[in-house]
């Protein structure tokens, strides 16, 4: 017997949960795109949030329990008023809470690269990177590759619109 998964990832509160408050009237696609568009301005930030995560865990883990007078501000949120932890379950604790941080960065990125690569091939994807990674405008971008800024924005919706079809799938068409 399978039990059916039902995805909640288009609905209204987890949009709105996940990357911000969706204006009611938007449809399921209008949204996907908000979301999409979301997701990767955040991309550069979350790769280098993955990279000092890293770091401070490899820290974390060569120091042992010493690193603990190092990251103390993170100690408030493990440790709960009455709680009686040793310094070695503290350690653990913290060290559990950055994997998991990291490993959650790290499936966003994936996600999003995977995506990315789907449409990597397309002539105009570099209206992707250079809006939403460099933070390029469009008439510049438009002089870079030599064609009307209006022909940077149709084109780059377009791949942003393939970009939310690969991540929220038939939902937002």
């Amino acid at each position: 017997m399978t039990k059916e998964i039902e995805n909640h990832m288009l609905s209204e509160y987890t949009l709105s949960h996940y990357y911000g408050d969706a204006p009611v009237t938007r449809n399921a696609a209008q949204a996907a795109y908000a979301a999409t568009e979301k997701r990767l301005y955040a991309l550069p930030i979350l790769r280098e949030r993955i990279e000092d995560n890293r770091e401070e865990l490899t820290e974390l883990e060569n120091m042992g329990v010493e690193a603990l007078r190092h990251h103390s501000s993170s100690l408030v949120r493990l440790i709960r008023p009455g709680m009686r932890l040793t310094p070695e379950e503290v350690h653990s604790a913290q060290m559990a809470e950055l994997r998991a941080r990291l490993a959650a960065d790290e499936r966003e990125v994936r996600k999003l690269q995977n995506a990315l690569h789907s449409v990597a091939e397309d002539p105009y994807y570099l209206t992707i990177e250079l809006k939403y990674f460099s933070g390029v405008k469009d008439a510049d971008a438009a002089t870079r590759l030599r064609c009307d800024p209006a022909t940077v924005r149709r084109n780059r919706n377009r791949l942003v619109k393939r970009l939310a079809l690969r991540l929220y799938g038939v939902d937002c068409i």
